[in-house]
């Protein structure tokens, strides 16, 4: 099964990378799609190519691609970039995501820094800006975070104590993509 991975930059793509090959995707079978520094916001972007990738998720054998979104939460109070997702859809003339669809959204409030300040530093408010400042994620940390994220989800195991809401929210979104990948070859990613 293909995973497309729409994100707003790299980092978060290496991320999501990370948990997918850990839990047992192949290189090949993940693709991404990751907004251009400088044409438009990184947000926007994931915005804007939404609905085209849900177009390919239901075009195609449903069982044989899935989409991962990424999308910073920002400012947005709980549930408002989900929101803005699913207004994408309606304003493509597309029905909602479905229950069954292996479309997964994760959303961290307010940053994908959040989560690796709490992954690695196992304490974070999802009020505070990890992005800047003094409490800021360093460049060093991003890996050892998203490494730490993909054994839990591996092996299914609870977050610990004090994970802010958005991370949880991620382990059950992650289950939409489950299934059991196929093992084989490692050949190298591609860009859609």
């Amino acid at each position: 099964m293909q995973v497309v991975v729409l994100c707003e930059g790299f980092k978060d793509y290496r991320f999501a990378y990370k948990c997918l090959v850990t839990c047992g995707w192949r290189r090949d079978q993940i693709a991404f799609n990751i907004s251009p520094s400088g044409k438009e916001s990184a947000f926007t972007y994931v915005l804007n190519h939404y609905s085209a990738e849900v177009q390919a998720n239901r075009n195609g054998k449903k069982k044989e691609r899935a989409l991962f979104v990424l999308i910073d939460a920002d400012k947005q109070p709980e549930g408002g970039r989900e929101n803005e997702l699913a207004k994408r859809l309606d304003a493509a003339g597309l029905k909602p995501r479905q229950a069954g669809e292996r479309i997964a959204f994760w959303v961290p409030r307010r940053h994908l820094e959040t989560w690796v300040h709490f992954l690695t530093r196992a304490e974070a408010t999802e009020q505070a800006d990890y992005k800047d400042g003094p409490h800021r994620v360093k460049e060093r940390e991003y890996m050892p975070a998203a490494e730490r994220f993909a054994k839990i989800l591996k092996g299914r195991q609870s977050l610990p104590s004090g994970a802010v809401p958005s991370l949880k929210k991620a382990v059950a979104e992650f289950d939409r993509l489950r299934r059991v990948p196929s093992k084989g070859s490692k050949r190298t990613m591609r860009k859609r």
